[in-house]
């Protein structure tokens, strides 16, 4: 810009956002991906509370605090800030899902890419059912994939369970990173039926994204 002499005015750069807010549903419990200590500490609760009424062994309930705190490790070595884990039983059928929320920043001396180059890479990978898309959110344009994914034979876990997966894009507003939501959900009965609508909700949260100053 130029001012009143015609003199050229360096203008100072747009900061990028300092923090994000999500709204998600009631009973979907937060863990912060700090610490291990902290997060050890808040997994045990969560697991303590919702096998409370369950007649689950000491056995299976330190099987799923660790299982929980793998895979917390595992997020935050990906650059993951924070997931959320729901256990829930509407009616009869149980409900269970997850969210991963990570920041995705450049390999030291590459460029960043486009989102429209996240999505052809995306594309190009992409199994028959995989369903990749541009759209437009409140927080920005994103990229939206979709995908069911099944575990190897060899998983180490022993999982034997697909999950549908629904990954969401964002570029960070003045800046050269990424945040992605990561959902899923497991397909197997009783759950199949209520896929489609946990990624309609998987939706309306990613919809919920604001970047705060």
């Amino acid at each position: 810009m130029t001012d009143r002499t015609g003199s050229r005015v360096a203008t100072a750069p747009v900061p990028p956002p300092s923090d994000y807010r999500l709204a998600v549903p009631e009973g979907w419990e937060r863990i912060v991906l700090d610490s291990p200590e902290r997060w050890t500490h808040r997994i045990d609760k969560l697991v303590k509370r919702g096998l409370r009424r369950t007649e689950a062994t000491p056995q299976l309930e330190a099987a799923l605090a660790e299982r929980m705190r793998a895979q917390a490790e595992a997020a935050q070595a990906n650059g993951g800030l924070e997931m959320y884990v729901v256990q829930q039983v509407p009616g009869q059928v149980p409900v269970s899902a997850g969210l991963v929320v990570t920041v995705l920043r450049p390999s030291p001396g590459s460029e960043p890419g486009d989102l429209a180059d996240i999505a052809r890479s995306l594309a190009l990978r992409a199994a028959g059912s995989d369903d990749v898309t541009l759209v437009d959110l409140p927080a920005g344009p994103a990229v939206r994939h979709r995908y069911l994914r099944r575990p190897a034979p060899d998983d180490l876990d022993g999982n034997k369970l697909a999950a549908a997966h629904l990954d969401v894009y964002l570029s960070v507003p003045h800046s050269d990173q990424r945040l992605l939501l990561s959902f899923s959900t497991p397909t197997a009965p009783p759950l199949e039926p209520l896929v489609e609508a946990l990624v309609t909700l998987f939706d309306s949260v990613a919809r919920t994204l604001q970047w705060m100053a």
